[in-house]
């Protein structure tokens, strides 16, 4: 697809706290993603963040980082006031750069975007327990709920989770992400199930591992950052943890799974069910986005077993779903995504594309 350039070329700040080459998941690979695409258009794109200054940019985008820890980046409004001065839009990211974000575009008076990459409301305290659940979810509304010029949201359930907070629906958008189509791609399958993920319980690990230990003749592969250490003292002989992946190592381990699952408590998208739909894998997932394979509760083992078996005992019907995967996964495109944004920066702006 052709991008559609807008006839002025804009100058955008991009907040967000970790930026390329510092990574702790998918919304790092998110933001650089759109970000990269906004530089290309020409659009002149300097990205505040955390990490080490001596870093001036990323594959020819501007960074500005801040020798500050990532929470710290909530505390980053005369920051973002200083380099947000010359800027036509800031485009902001949940979570830390967020409030800092909304506070500096009010005193400016410059429009802010912002892009939610997760937002759980009552599902933090599944995911962190009853004390800390509450404060997480204290600490998203205070992050979140403000009028912020618009909310951009990766898929309708996702902003139906915003709502939920508190979020007025007027103000908020829905843009579905985009994938690199040569990147990701189907091989001879190999009767192994993958999950690709960080390792906590917020990702559904702890589930998975117990649905595991009850199909022992059944491959898992565990791809992300965690304890492993500690992950692997209750874990069963079926299941490799490989660590973090990437390029192509990982897209090889994708290309390879008859079987992809994610049995997250709570997902705005899930990115990586996306890439391993275009790599031809079957899905069992609780996140509600449209792929073919099993959709589960979040906590029902029994199903999420019964659904990797089904799958498992079935390899023509698993590569048939997955072929299914590879063509709905096509629709999903970087380049619409980035004339989404464009458009929505031109409409705040009051100008015509």
């Amino acid at each position: 697809m052709k991008p559609q350039n807008p006839k002025r070329k804009l100058k955008i700040l991009v907040t967000h706290e970790l930026f390329m080459p510092d990574f702790a998941g998918g919304g790092e690979k998110i933001v650089y993603e759109y970000t990269k695409r906004l530089a290309e258009r020409g659009h002149d794109v300097t990205v505040l963040t955390t990490g080490n200054p001596k870093i001036k940019n990323y594959e020819n985008i501007k960074t500005i980082r801040l020798p500050i820890p990532r929470y710290s980046f909530n505390l980053a409004v005369t920051w973002i006031l200083k380099y947000g001065r010359k800027a036509d839009i800031i485009q902001a990211n949940n979570y830390n750069a967020a409030l800092p974000s909304f506070i500096a575009g009010k005193i400016l008076r410059k429009p802010v975007v912002c892009i939610v990459h997760g937002v759980y409301g009552k599902k933090w305290e599944e995911m962190r327990g009853r004390i800390f659940g509450n404060i997480s979810a204290l600490v998203e509304k205070m992050q979140l709920r403000h009028n912020y010029d618009r909310i951009v949201f990766y898929s309708d359930f996702a902003r139906e989770q915003g709502l939920e907070i508190g979020i007025p629906r007027k103000r908020s958008e829905v843009f579905y992400l985009g994938l690199n189509p040569k990147e990701f791609k189907p091989k001879k399958k190999e009767k192994y199930v993958l999950f690709v993920g960080r390792l906590e319980k917020q990702k559904g690990v702890e589930n998975l591992l117990q649905v595991a230990k009850q199909l022992p003749e059944i491959k898992f592969k565990l791809v992300g950052k965690g304890d492993i250490g500690k992950l692997k003292k209750t874990a069963s002989k079926n299941i490799e943890f490989l660590g973090p992946k990437f390029g192509k190592e990982l897209q090889e381990l994708y290309s390879r799974a008859l079987i992809f699952c994610l049995p997250s408590v709570a997902e705005t998208f899930g990115l990586v069910l996306l890439e391993a739909m275009a790599s031809g894998c079957a899905i069992v997932s609780t996140v509600p986005l449209d792929y073919r394979g099993v959709k589960v509760h979040y906590g029902d083992n029994e199903a999420l077993k019964h659904a990797i078996r089904k799958l498992m005992d079935n390899p023509k019907l698993a590569e048939r779903l997955g072929k299914e995967n590879v063509k709905i996964a096509k629709k999903y495109d970087w380049e619409i995504f980035v004339d989404n944004l464009e458009k929505l920066y031109c409409e705040l702006l009051g100008k015509k594309k």
